[in-house]
């Protein structure tokens, strides 16, 4: 048997929670000196304990670990039910993570604005071919197998018959819901037979219309591609030019692996001149 500040340490609880426990009646010794009022554990009952722990990792109440103690569930069910919190907390870490990451592009928009608009460049793109496929997808999914599928049945370096992998954003704006995308690589010939990913999805030829675009190339982070939206929609506002299709985000250099945020990419949206200027200092 061992005192309780042994089975506090060996148990790595405080003294003070398992004073509680016992006093409650959810975990008590296995022995108390009459005499003195000293309680003592025995080894085997740190699987119980484990047990409670667990239970109270989990977020349930000390009545609620009760009931569930008495209805004697095992080490199995706990083990599952554990495994379920595990994966909702590393979701909520990547959720966290990415707002994280949006606020240091808030950050580095306000103070790096007016750089990345004297950047924004203006490029005739001809017509392209691209071999790829247009798919509406969940945005309660991530697209990231979707993308390296596709990647996985073109060849992996630019060449005599592939330019850069592209991605063609068809949504007029943000949904909440879906993402119509379109997504291959373009072609430096006119026609190309089709090809299959690993789970059949059939990539076929498509032509991409030639378009005046204001482009631009954000820093190699994972949050920099929220300020080229913005550096390219305050150029687009203050010289007088209209959006005029969907954008493009265009790779020149590779991300190497799922999660990879050291790639470079050129985002492109299609514009016109406006017919009719918007006097801006007229509005209130």
């Amino acid at each position: 048997m061992y005192s309780i500040g042994e089975f506090s340490r060996i148990a790595q609880v405080s003294k003070r929670l398992l004073r509680y426990y016992d006093e409650i009646g959810l975990f008590q010794p296995i022995k108390v000196d009459s005499a003195s009022g000293h309680r003592y554990y025995s080894a085997s009952q740190l699987p119980a304990l484990n047990r409670i722990l667990a239970l109270k990792e989990l977020g349930l109440s000390l009545d609620q670990i009760r009931r569930l103690i008495k209805d004697d569930i095992s080490l199995e069910e706990i083990q599952g039910m554990l495994l379920m919190k595990k994966a909702e907390l590393e979701q909520q870490v990547l959720d966290e993570l990415k707002r994280i990451r949006t606020i240091e592009s808030r950050l580095k928009q306000i103070k790096d604005r007016a750089t990345h608009v004297r950047d924004v460049v203006v490029k005739q793109v001809p017509q392209q071919k691209l071999i790829g496929i247009r798919k509406v997808l969940p945005t309660a999914e991530s697209g990231d197998d979707f993308f390296w599928s596709v990647m996985d049945a073109l060849p992996g370096e630019n060449d005599a018959t592939y330019g850069p992998m592209t991605i063609v954003l068809h949504e007029d704006g943000i949904t909440s819901d879906r993402a119509d995308v379109e997504l291959g690589r373009l072609l430096h010939k006119t026609s190309h037979a089709p090809l299959s990913t690993y789970d059949g999805t059939i990539l076929a030829t498509r032509s991409l219309p030639s378009a005046t675009m204001a482009t631009f190339i954000p820093p190699t982070s994972s949050c920099a591609k929220l300020l080229g939206y913005n550096a390219i929609g305050e150029w687009v506002e203050a010289n007088h030019y209209a959006f005029a299709g969907p954008v493009r985000l265009v790779f020149l250099e590779l991300p190497k692996r799922p999660g990879d945020s050291e790639f470079v990419m050129e985002i492109q949206f299609p514009i016109h001149k406006r017919t009719v200027d918007l006097d801006l200092s007229s509005i209130n």
